[in-house]
């Protein structure tokens, strides 16, 4: 499995604690991804972003829901190549 996280620089000028909130996915889970394919949409501190595949393969699992938070490094979906 190849887990999918925010991009790190998101949280760089961020006190620490700050989470993140998942906008909306994307893809649904079975669904086929290419690398760098955009799967989320989410926010820091006003600052929208959008997560990406980090490989090619079968979204497995989504682990943090539609209008969740999230912590720096969080795993917010998994990726079976």
């Amino acid at each position: 499995m190849i887990d999918v996280r925010p991009p790190d620089e998101v949280f760089v000028d961020v006190d620490e604690g700050v989470e993140g909130l998942l906008e909306a996915w994307l893809v649904d889970e079975n669904d086929r991804v290419a690398a760098d394919q955009p799967v989320a949409d989410a926010v820091v501190i006003k600052t929208s972003f959008q997560v990406l595949a980090p490989a090619a393969g079968t979204i497995a699992k989504i682990v943090v829901p539609k209008g969740d938070t999230f912590a720096a490094g969080a795993v917010l979906a998994r990726i079976e190549p």
